[in-house]
């Protein structure tokens, strides 16, 4: 398959390489970073293509004919890309997408025109489970409404009916960012539900969870694998997000702790383990970096999956404090985790290097990596649970910050 997109669109840089070639250069990258002895080969996919579950597209107008243009700016640029097909996204999301965009005219909605600040619509997102094929559709407009937005609810909902919620989402941001926090509900149900590794979790508009599913199950059976765990482990989840990781360990666990900064992130993590039956989790909302300075926070393993930046070296210098006995790293940069590697290193020695090609034809690699205390005196893990077990799934008062 050939991108015809590729020099206008800066989604994928190599669309149009040999799908074998690609992961040729990221075994070569990690191997450069981590070594060869160390690094496994890349797990790559036997289908990479049509494979991310979560899309957004740009809205604009052409500026010479004045239609509406539906599709991704440019790589480093702000020029607005017209695409009507992708080789990497849901066949059914973008169907959404498009049928949405032709229907815009008839329907007399403008969209958002930058040069003017006139119109409304300036992105659609749409979020798709893999295992139940439910949809979400984010609205994201610069105003606080959309005119005629009755009849294009009724429409889609007519010729789509996997889609199960709408949102509305105002965004006056002038960055690229595409969802604000200002979510208002406009039909269906808050969140669709998806299935992993046999559990259950609940996606609202604002929750992280991984792109491609297909290689999330991957990523996180590798994880698990590298925890090696015996069923006396008490985890910590750092990062935690909806607590997928967590919530897939808990059964071979002790005790799982997912710690999370993200009130509604914690909220969707209590409704996820309710829901799958874990009755040895709980979650704090927090900074793990202050958390993990506590008397009453240990743990025997961490999982740690940050944001593309990497850890920074408060949280780093809090986990050596914590002094887990291994550590599973889950990175989507592999130059931050390099460096966060090296920063470690002085109390914690790479075992292993698990690449997982998670974004195909693009130059982005996940990776899995087990990493070991070096000190040859263990010392005692454990967790006070401090409250008690219906505290577990209990939210507290919307303005505090303690253990939810």
């Amino acid at each position: 398959m050939k991108c015809i997109y590729q020099n206008e669109c800066g989604s994928c840089d190599c669309i149009n390489m040999e799908y074998q070639a690609t992961l040729d250069n990221k075994q070569r990258l990690m191997e450069n970073l981590f070594g060869e002895d160390l690094t496994l080969p890349v797990k790559g996919m036997p289908f990479p293509f049509y494979y991310r579950y979560k899309v957004n597209y740009a809205l604009g107008y052409d500026r010479d004919s004045k239609r509406i243009v539906c599709g991704k700016y440019s790589r480093g640029g702000h020029d607005l890309a017209g695409i009507d097909s992708c080789l990497i996204e849901s066949r059914d999301c973008q169907k959404l997408v498009f049928f949405i965009t032709e229907l815009l005219p008839r329907l007399r909605i403008r969209v958002y025109d930058e040069d003017t600040r006139t119109g409304s619509l300036r992105y659609i997102f749409v979020r798709q489970s893999f295992s139940t094929g439910e949809m979400m559709l984010v609205l994201v407009s610069y105003n606080t409404d959309i005119p005629g937005k009755k009849h294009l609810i009724e429409s889609i909902v007519s010729n789509f009916p996997n889609v199960k919620s709408i949102y509305l989402d105002i965004n006056k941001r002038s960055d690229s960012m595409v969802l604000a926090p200002e979510l208002k509900l406009l039909y269906g149900q808050r969140a669709i539900i998806d299935k992993v590794c046999g559990k259950t979790f609940r996606l609202s508009p604002l929750a992280f969870y991984q792109v491609n599913p297909a290689q999330m199950k991957k990523l996180y059976q590798t994880a698990i694998e590298f925890a090696s765990l015996t069923g006396s482990e008490h985890i910590i989840d750092a990062y935690c997000g909806i607590g997928t990781i967590g919530i897939i360990a808990s059964d071979k666990a002790a005790s799982v702790t997912g710690i999370e900064n993200n009130r509604d992130a914690v909220k969707d993590a209590i409704f996820n383990a309710r829901t799958n039956g874990v009755r040895n989790a709980r979650y704090i909302c927090g900074d793990a970096s202050e958390l993990f300075l506590q008397k009453d926070l240990r743990a025997d393993l961490v999982f740690m999956d940050p944001p593309r930046a990497g850890a920074d070296r408060k949280f780093l210098r809090s986990l050596m404090a914590l002094h887990p006995e291994r550590i599973v790293y889950i990175s989507c940069n592999p130059t931050t985790l390099s460096r966060d590697i090296r920063i470690l290193s002085d109390e914690y020695r790479l075992k292993k290097v698990q690449p997982v090609d998670m974004f195909p034809f693009t130059d982005h690699i996940e990776t899995v990596c087990l990493l070991s205390n070096t000190q040859s005196k263990k010392k005692e893990s454990y967790i006070t649970l401090d409250v008690e077990m219906e505290d577990y799934y209990r939210i507290k008062n919307e303005g505090k910050n303690s253990t939810t």
